[in-house]
C-alpha cells in the first residue's frame, strides 16, 4: 500500500561524489521563493553526523541522555532526536512544517521517485534497477547513458533543476 503525503517527494540518490549535494543546492536556488522546499539528508558514511554545536546546551543536554533537544535563533530551527528513525517516521516530522515539497538526499532503496545521479557508465550499471527511477543526472556527457529510457540531464543543465522543480510542483514532465 502506497503512503499518500501531503507533498511531494523527490529523492536525489547515487554514490559518495557523485555531486548529489551539490545538485540539491542548485535545485533550491532555482525554486521559487514562496516554493518551501525542506531537505532530508540521510548521512551514508557510517556513525553519527558532526554535532551542531558543540559543548553549547543542547549538546549537553543531548549528552545528558535528552531523546530531543532543540535550539533556535533568527529563525534556524537545529534539532537533535536520538531515536531509531526509519525513512516513514522522519517523512511525518516534516509533514508538520509545512512545506511544498521534499528532497531527499539517499535512502536509495526508499519508495519515493528517484533521481539517480552519476559519475560513470559504472555507477549506471549498478543503480538503474532502483525503483521509480525518474531521470538520470551526470555530471560528464560521456558517461550520459543512452539507453536509459528516461530523461538524462547533464548537472550543469538548468533543464535538470526545473525538471525536479515540476515533479515537487506535482506535474509530470
Amino acid at each position: 500500500m502506497a503512503v499518500v503525503n501531503s507533498f511531494p517527494i523527490v529523492q536525489i540518490v547515487g554514490f559518495q561524489n557523485s555531486g548529489k549535494t551539490t545538485f540539491i543546492e542548485r535545485v533550491l536556488k532555482a525554486a521559487p521563493k514562496e516554493c518551501d522546499i525542506g531537505c532530508l539528508k540521510h548521512h551514508g558514511h557510517g556513525g553519527e553526523p558532526e554535532p551542531f554545536s558543540d559543548g553549547k546546551d543542547s549538546e549537553r543536554f543531548s549528552k545528558a541522555g535528552a531523546a530531543v533537544t532543540a535550539v533556535e535563533g533568527d529563525g534556524v530551527l537545529q534539532l537533535t532526536a536520538r531515536k531509531k528513525w526509519d525513512l516513514a517516521g522522519l517523512i511525518s516530522l516534516y509533514e508538520c512544517l509545512g512545506i511544498d515539497g521534499l528532497l531527499i538526499e539517499g535512502f536509495k532503496h526508499a519508495p519515493h521517485p528517484k533521481i539517480i545521479m552519476i559519475k560513470d557508465s559504472e555507477d549506471w550499471q549498478k543503480l538503474k534497477h532502483l525503483e521509480r527511477v525518474i531521470a538520470v543526472v551526470s555530471r560528464n556527457t560521456e558517461h550520459m547513458p543512452a539507453d536509459a529510457g528516461m530523461p538524462v540531464f547533464h548537472a550543469d543543465d538548468p533543464a535538470a533543476m526545473m525538471f525536479v522543480l515540476s515533479q515537487l510542483k506535482g506535474e509530470s514532465a
